[in-house]
């Protein structure tokens, strides 16, 4: 595997691989560590089934992955945003043996051995002389990981990535991400539990680069934020827009506060041109990388850097082109081919789609295919059209829509509404603001009378969801209805709700 063939070959070398906040390791111990999990895993895990990891930005969460790839075991990462139940669901899901807990939350199960972030110093220590034989790499055909995203069922929809599907995408992007040699920090924000952090992982740290972890405690208070990134000395910014925008609204976001900054990729929403502007203002010399894809077709398949021609363009800026040794079609809603220029349903065809769902069949053929050729083809839902080779995104063909880079099923948290006893139907839209998709409204029927407050009764249901589902798909509003407008055919009138947000 080509990720890990590039560590072996950093593994004699004290570089820092990954900074968090007084923490680092170096590309040797990232080595060393990772043999010795590699056994421990080896030797507790008796069947292929994944190994889930539940934490946020700590360095061994790193680690335990490179482990899991050179024990040939997928991993799951499960981000610290989704509840303690959510994180139960995916280990039945999985039928995971070991989970790796770097939360405060105690994970106990008869079904699963838990291994604290605490213990690994112990176990690293037991397995100190123990190396694990390449032979147990993870191989082209098996899975490297599965990212669980919003199901519209209710029930979280897990993304197999192959080793194949990773390097097919790897092989294309890097070009895309190439740095001086003298500029080596790379901003390592992005939740694990979204596929746009693929990219530091299997892209820069194959590289050598340093990874600067920003976690979610530093999210909550910029000011926090701005002192770790002054110090950073980062040249390169993955996020989604909407996180940098949030950024660039303070005036001290600019070249000062990061001197060596020179490449930002963006990826997981719409990029507008304003925020382009903004940065080009703040920053000399900037490159900007735009880049589109579903966690199905393995983080992104398009992507471009942002020239002055397509600022100027009367268009909104394009979302790339497509990778090499792919194939797509645009279609309208009765599955014909649209004409050239025209708008249509994006369906592509690569070897970097993946083979489907992790053990869901029934949606796995509603969205996925396989060609005479063997390729695997994916229908993304979304919106598109094409001119001179650059893609443009248009909107969501369904329900499904991405905030703050996350991708949301509407129907899994009306499903997850519907489960408060006190609710009796639910229906969440999206608050669309410029263009973006800006928050969540959910409108609620109620079971009976209450005496509460309609603020009072949206709190309650806040604080029930919690329990449900991650923080980021809570509506930030919710609307209390005596009954749901209906339209002609009888059912929900989603248009004329659209029309009180």
């Amino acid at each position: 595997m080509w990720l890990l063939n590039q560590l072996k070959g950093y593994s004699t070398f004290d570089n820092t691989a990954i900074i968090y906040r007084d923490n680092n390791i170096s590309y040797r111990d990232l080595w060393e560590r990772s043999e010795q999990l590699a056994c421990f895993i080896n030797n507790e895990a008796k069947t292929n089934n994944p190994i889930v990891i539940y934490g946020n930005k700590e360095i061994d969460i790193t680690v335990v992955m490179i482990a899991c790839l050179k024990a040939g075991k997928a991993y799951v990462p499960v981000d610290t945003i989704f509840p303690k139940e959510r994180l139960l669901r995916i280990t039945d899901m999985t039928e995971t043996e070991l989970v790796f807990n770097f939360s405060d939350t105690d994970i106990v199960s008869d079904d699963f051995k838990t291994v604290n972030a605490t213990w690994l110093a112990t176990i690293c220590s037991k397995y100190r002389n123990r190396v694990i034989s390449s032979d147990n790499w993870v191989k082209p055909e098996d899975n490297c990981y599965i990212l669980f995203t919003s199901g519209s069922t209710g029930l979280p929809k897990g993304v197999q990535i192959k080793r194949k599907n990773i390097e097919n995408f790897v092989s294309w992007f890097q070009e895309y991400c190439k740095i001086d040699g003298d500029d080596h920090v790379v901003l390592n924000q992005i939740s694990y539990s979204f596929d746009v952090s693929v990219i530091s992982l299997y892209v820069y740290l194959a590289m050598g680069k340093t990874l600067f972890n920003i976690d979610k405690a530093m999210l909550e208070d910029i000011r926090i934020l701005f002192s770790y990134l002054r110090k950073s000395e980062i040249s390169v910014w993955i996020s989604t827009p909407t996180f940098l925008e949030i950024c660039s609204f303070d005036a001290s976001f600019n070249a000062d506060m990061l001197p060596k900054l020179k490449k930002v990729i963006l990826a997981g929403e719409v990029l507008t041109k304003n925020l382009v502007n903004t940065l080009n203002g703040k920053f000399n010399r900037l490159e900007i990388i735009n880049g589109y894809g579903p966690t199905e077709g393995t983080v992104l398949l398009t992507a471009c850097r942002i020239t002055q021609s397509m600022l100027d363009d009367k268009k909104d800026l394009p979302i790339g082109y497509l990778l090499p040794n792919s194939v797509y079609r645009l279609v309208d809603d009765n599955g014909e081919e649209v004409k050239d220029g025209g708008t249509g349903e994006l369906i592509v065809v690569s070897d970097s789609i993946s083979e489907g769902y992790y053990k869901n069949p029934e949606q796995t053929h509603q969205s996925f295919f396989k060609t005479k050729s063997g390729q695997m083809g994916y229908k993304t839902g979304d919106m598109a059209f094409v001119q001179d080779k650059l893609f443009y995104y248009v909107g969501r063909f369904d329900f499904q829509i991405k905030l703050n880079g996350f991708r949301i099923e509407l129907g899994d948290i009306s499903n997850n509404l519907n489960k408060i006893n006190f609710v009796s139907n639910s229906v969440v839209l999206p608050v669309i603001r410029n263009g973006r998709i800006n928050s969540l409204t959910a409108f609620v029927t109620l079971n009976g009378r209450t005496e509460a407050s309609n603020i009072k009764i949206g709190i309650k249901i806040k604080q029930e969801l919690k329990n449900l589902i991650p923080s980021y798909m809570i509506p930030k509003k919710i609307v209390i209805l005596d009954q749901f407008p209906l339209n002609s055919n009888g059912k929900i009138d989603r248009k004329k709700l659209m029309e009180n947000i």
